[in-house]
């Protein structure tokens, strides 16, 4: 495989070329400033520390000192962005899903997923964990003013092909957990959310408590239209003609839609097992949704993506399988029951090649 001559950080989501990567002794920070390990050639695989001698493998971008993924140089991955407004539930989401990946759904895929330096274990742990898992409560909003640091991880599986050939998939997911706020504003999304701009993928979450034509109650967040204005100003962002980028638009809080659907609806079945993708299933859930905004008189959400979307679909994801208390505690027994949250990741690890084409 050809090396390239520029990639994009994960972590500061910046265009770096080979002189912005350098390798960090693993001793310490006395060893990460010595000028040998600077003057490595990175795609060398090791440099030798010249202060303790030691080999290193550990590579970070110079612009932003992130660690940068093992094999990241090999094969980069893709950059998946997430974007929603205030009460559209990121958090949660991303809470859940790395819990899914790490156990069930990991399992499910035979996947590796691993986080790429001990500040993504400790944030997740701290910020999503400790919640959800340990203390049986919502994970708490994030501030306006909270920057945080992104959740890199690297998803690894291994396809077996024809003949018996294996073929290794990598996929670098990217979450990182900012204020609902920060899309209030084209403005605010071009000078603080630059990772849309390297984004292999988005993914766009939407309040169905948003939908003034939807038959649920407003939360005290929750504000008709909203979810459509961050939609329009992702869209915006991303560029002035067709998105080119896979776009998965998912509706949260699917629970709160189940008692207004009928039994037959697609929403309210669970996807097959398996590392396929359903492609029946997903067109019924596609052409579901589609309906229901018709109905709901929210034409101008699929409108949008049909005019500036090369490739998108339609998603409905419940993360904790019924709303919570009104103190933040879970419902269902303190228990989390995700319904579809992985949907939107199964899509495009099916759009990037590392999922097969399934059928029921």
């Amino acid at each position: 495989m050809p090396w390239r001559r520029r990639w994009v950080c994960p972590h500061c989501f910046r265009s770096i070329s080979r002189a912005q990567i350098t390798y960090v002794c693993a001793s310490g920070a006395d060893c990460a400033e010595d000028r040998a390990l600077k003057s490595a050639d990175p795609l060398s695989g090791s440099a030798v520390c010249g202060t303790c001698g030691r080999t290193t493998t550990r590579l970070c971008c110079s612009v932003c000192a992130g660690r940068l993924p093992e094999g990241y140089l090999r094969v980069p991955g893709k950059l998946v962005a997430l974007a929603g407004p205030v009460s559209s539930g990121k958090s949660t989401y991303i809470g859940v899903l790395v819990h899914e990946l790490l156990h069930r759904l990991g399992a499910e895929l035979d996947a590796a997923l691993l986080p790429c330096d001990d500040d993504t274990m400790a944030d997740y742990h701290e910020r999503y964990e400790r919640h959800l898992y340990e203390g049986r409560h919502t994970v708490p909003k994030t501030a306006e003013h909270d920057a945080g640091r992104p959740l890199v991880h690297r998803l690894s599986r291994t396809r077996r092909g024809r003949f018996g050939r294996t073929r290794r998939q990598v996929l670098t997911l990217v979450f990182l957990d900012t204020a609902g706020e920060h899309f209030a504003s084209r403005d605010r999304m071009e000078s603080q959310l630059r990772y849309f701009a390297a984004a292999d993928a988005v993914v766009v979450l939407v309040d169905p408590q948003d939908l003034a034509g939807a038959p649920v109650r407003g939360g005290g967040d929750a504000v008709p239209g909203r979810s459509g204005d961050v939609l329009a100003r992702v869209l915006g962002h991303l560029g002035g003609g067709k998105v080119t980028v896979p776009v998965a638009v998912a509706l949260t809080k699917a629970d709160l839609l189940w008692p207004h659907l009928p039994d037959n609806s697609p929403l309210h079945r669970t996807r097959r097992p398996g590392p396929v993708f359903d492609a029946d299933d997903r067109a019924a859930v596609h052409a579901e949704l589609q309906a229901l905004l018709r109905r709901w008189q929210e034409h101008q959400l699929d409108a949008r993506l049909q005019q500036f979307c090369a490739d998108y679909q339609l998603f409905a994801l419940s993360t904790l399988g019924t709303a919570p208390r009104q103190d933040g505690d879970l419902g269902l027994g303190g228990v989390v029951r995700p319904h579809r949250v992985e949907d939107p990741l199964m899509w495009l690890l099916h759009r990037f090649g590392a999922l097969d084409r399934g059928r029921r």
